[in-house]
Order: structure tokens, then C-alpha cells, then sequence
């Protein structure tokens, strides 16, 4: 009969190309490699390599087994980290999704030390400004911005958060400071696609709607700031996202409490019953850190 430390030499054997490159994955010598990997076909009966000088490239046999060991090996590990004290370095593939700013602002200054810890796991971040539904679009886990719809999923806040209008003081000084949201409707506006209204309170507290005119538009939230820096156009942001422009100047604050509903909380969201389980709460702890600091 095979084992755990057999199958987990196929797996480094078929993803590495070679006994020798999988070897030195595993720090163990070519011939024990070599031995694992005979046994396996042995007691299979199967061949699951097709063997030259240089590489080892898997029989159609061989992609059935390492497809279903891959997932074997991964639950084995979740289910040791669940009973354990959940150190264990992670495997596999995360796909998470969210804006961009989110991505370069929060994120990437913890990824380092995330991959430093995690050298096996594989992350793929699809970074847009739209919803993307988690399930149709084969998405482990999402960091979301505002009032989430009622659904299935599960949502932990990592931040609150707020929207607001903030310029470049170049624009203000050019094209004037609003002073009311009526000024709004005539002065530029850097936008995304998609924002072509906005709620505001006028001066009495009440709701008003009232359609922008976009000088530019963009199809990320970094760009739309890089925009606004530049001075081509008003910008609605999340507070956190341009929190450093605001501390250096080069972005100010718009007529502050004037949205309508401004309130805008970040948050963690995944699938109840997501086989990531393990990933995806390793994942949001590196979130819950990265809004902490």
C-alpha cells in the first residue's frame, strides 16, 4: 500500500516536471523519489508518467490521480490544521476579489510576509470595481465596499468607512471652491462607468438626486484618484482610499457631510460552505491586519 509521503512525491514530481527538481522540493534524495514514485504505478498498476532524459510528463491516468490527490492532500491539511494549532503552512489555490485600491493600498503590503509563511499557496486576485458574484464567477472569498444586499453569503466587517467629494487644490483654485451642492451640478467630475447620480443633502437636510456631468471617465478606483490628483475633476472616494492624499494636501474635502447615506463599511465575504475553509480564514486575518494598521 502507498502513502501520505508517496503521494505527496507524485504531486511534487508532476507539478515540478522532474525526480531531481522534486527532490530538491522535498529535500529528500532522487533515488527515494525515484522509489515512490514505482511504488505508486505498482500498486496502481497504471502508468502515470511519461518518462525521457529530462522530464516526467503525466499519462492521461496520471492527470485523473493528481486531480483527485491534489484535493485529498489538501483536505488531509485542513482537516490537521482544524484539530491542530492552525501554524501549518497552507496549500493550494485562493482566488479573492476587490477594488483595486483595496488590493494596493491594504493588501499587497501584507502579502510578502503572508507568502513567506504560505510558500505553497497560490493566490489569485481578480481586482475590479464591479460586483463580481462569488460563485458564478468561481471566486473564493471578496472584499466589498458598502451596504451589502441580503444573501446567502457571509459577511464580516474588517473597517468602517465613509464616502466623500474630494479635488486637487489646483482645480479648486481654477475652477472654484463649491459652496453649496448646487455648484456640484457644473463643476468637472472624474467618475467611474457607473456613477451618474449622486444623493446629497442640501442645505435644509433633505434629499436631492442630481445626474453629474463627467468630464473623464475611468474603469478603476486607482485611476480615478490618480484623476482627481491631476485635477481633472471632482471625485467621490472612500475616505480610506485617499487618506493619504488627504494627509499630504494634494486632495482636499468637498463640502464635508454632504452625501446622502455617506456611510461605507468594508467588508470580508465568502461562502458558508466554501472547501477553502482554511485559506479563506487565513486570508482574512491578513485583511483584518492590513485595515488595523
Amino acid at each position: 500500500m502507498y502513502s501520505i509521503p508517496d503521494l505527496q512525491t507524485f504531486v511534487s514530481v508532476a507539478k515540478t516536471g522532474g525526480i531531481t527538481s522534486a527532490a530538491r522540493h522535498l529535500g529528500i534524495s532522487t533515488a527515494t523519489t525515484s522509489h515512490r514514485i514505482a511504488k505508486l504505478e505498482r500498486v496502481l498498476k497504471v502508468t502515470l508518467f511519461h518518462r525521457n532524459s529530462r522530464t516526467f510528463r503525466l499519462t492521461d491516468e496520471g492527470q485523473v490521480f493528481l486531480e483527485r490527490v491534489d484535493t485529498v492532500l489538501e483536505d488531509l491539511q485542513q482537516a490537521e490544521l482544524d484539530v491542530g494549532s492552525g501554524t501549518a503552512s497552507l496549500r493550494g489555490h485562493l482566488r479573492v476579489t476587490m477594488s483595486p485600491w483595496i488590493l494596493s493600498r491594504f493588501i499587497m503590503p501584507e502579502m510578502r510576509e503572508f507568502r513567506e509563511h504560505h510558500p505553497d499557496l497560490t493566490i489569485e486576485f481578480l481586482a475590479v470595481d464591479r460586483f463580481v458574484p462569488l460563485v458564478e464567477e468561481g471566486q473564493d472569498c471578496a472584499i466589498r465596499v458598502g451596504q451589502l444586499d441580503d444573501s446567502s453569503l457571509v459577511a464580516q466587517k474588517l473597517s468602517d468607512n465613509e464616502r466623500i467629494i474630494c479635488a486637487s487644490p489646483d482645480l479648486l483654485s481654477s475652477s472654484g471652491d463649491p459652496k453649496s451642492v448646487e455648484d456640484l451640478k457644473d463643476a468637472p467630475w472624474v467618475c467611474l462607468p457607473w456613477q451618474t447620480r449622486f444623493d446629497v443633502n442640501d442645505a435644509r437636510g433633505r434629499k436631492r438626486s442630481f445626474s453629474v456631468g463627467r468630464s473623464v471617465a475611468v474603469s478603476n478606483s486607482d485611476m480615478l484618484t490618480a484623476g482627481a490628483v491631476e485635477g481633472l475633476g471632482l471625485a467621490i472616494k472612500s475616505r480610506m482610499a485617499v487618506k493619504d492624499e488627504l494627509d499630504k494636501g494634494i486632495l482636499v474635502e468637498i463640502l464635508p457631510g454632504c452625501l446622502h447615506s455617506p456611510e461605507a463599511p468594508v467588508w470580508f465575504v465568502f461562502a458558508p460552505e466554501s472547501r477553502t475553509g482554511r485559506k479563506t480564514k487565513a486570508f482574512r486575518d491578513v485583511a483584518r491586519r492590513s485595515f488595523r494598521r
